[in-house]
């Protein structure tokens, strides 16, 4: 019998990346094993590109399958033949949405423990050097990423945004995204302009982040870069990261995005209201003003 694993991802980049610890604790307990991971979607690859613990990074789409007809012919017909285990969090019982993070509930899936549990990103040297030459000329770089495309509820005002940036002239904001966002007076203008590796690559080399519960507030964590990350109508406890200061209200209907889902507050949105400028100033300056700051970063490295 083969002794293989066969992973399939799921939702957006930051579902995927916080599945990374559990690749490499599900490596890490049988290295003789072989890992697979079929990607739904390719923006998914980008995110597992050069993953050491994965032994095959394959696109899930039957053009591209027919390379390995064993596996198309069980994913089609009869998935007995082979365990297709989907990172999905379906299976997640409620208490555990404002109480355990996601990082440990995808661990659950496979009945592991985590000794690691920080999200995960390898980068190639060039990738890590074009970020360097990119960011040379500026300092004190914060990316910021102010939008997220699942939640309408997700959001703080633009009005907000634009008052932080002009706060802090000394900082250098560098906006990333698509072209479709809210633009922020005052930030440079990166969207729509990198490619999401590249994305990836800037925020190894920034020295901060600020944004909302998205998927680069997960890549922030990949890199152990110092931001602040701002939650409304999900919970910090879920999808936060230790690296980040989590600005929550925890007004008494939040958190509702999994009751919500894609529908707009019916509650004047509170929960992001009641956040204001000056605390996100104060924490984000704090942040950037952590002592010994490369040894703080943890940066990823291709094998």
């Amino acid at each position: 019998m083969r002794n293989e694993l066969v992973l399939i991802s799921w939702g957006g980049i930051g579902d995927v990346l916080v599945c990374t610890p559990t690749i490499r604790a599900l490596k890490e307990q049988d290295q003789e094993r072989d890992i697979v991971v079929y990607c739904m979607k390719k923006n998914h690859m980008d995110v597992l590109a050069n993953n050491p613990y994965i032994d095959s990074l394959r696109y899930l789409h039957w053009k591209s399958m027919w390379r390995y007809p064993y596996h198309l012919y069980a994913y089609l017909f009869n998935k007995k033949l082979v365990n297709y285990t989907v990172f999905s969090f379906q299976h997640v019982d409620p208490p555990n949405l404002y109480s355990k993070s996601i990082k440990h509930i995808a661990a659950d899936i496979f009945d592991i423990t985590l000794e690691k549990d920080n999200n995960e990103i390898y980068l190639l040297d060039e990738e890590q050097a074009w970020a360097k030459e990119k960011l040379r000329e500026y300092k004190k770089v914060v990316l910021m990423h102010v939008h997220s495309r699942v939640a309408p509820n997700h959001l703080w005002e633009i009005e907000k945004w634009n008052e932080l940036v002009k706060s802090l002239p000394e900082y250098t904001f560098i906006q990333i995204g698509f072209k479709d966002e809210a633009k922020v007076e005052g930030a440079m203008d990166w969207r729509g302009k990198t490619t999401l590796r590249e994305a990836f690559s800037l925020m190894s080399q920034a020295d901060g982040f600020i944004g909302v519960d998205a998927g680069m507030s997960h890549v922030s964590n990949a890199f152990g870069t110092p931001g602040v990350v701002l939650f409304g109508d999900s919970s910090p406890v879920f999808w936060g990261h230790s690296n980040n200061i989590n600005i929550y209200k925890n007004v008494p209907c939040s958190p509702c995005y999994y009751y919500l889902w894609k529908y707009r507050c019916v509650y004047n949105h509170e929960c992001m209201k009641l956040i204001t400028v000056e605390e996100v100033r104060e924490a984000l300056v704090s942040q950037m003003e952590k002592n010994n700051l490369n040894l703080y970063k943890t940066q990823k490295y291709a094998v």
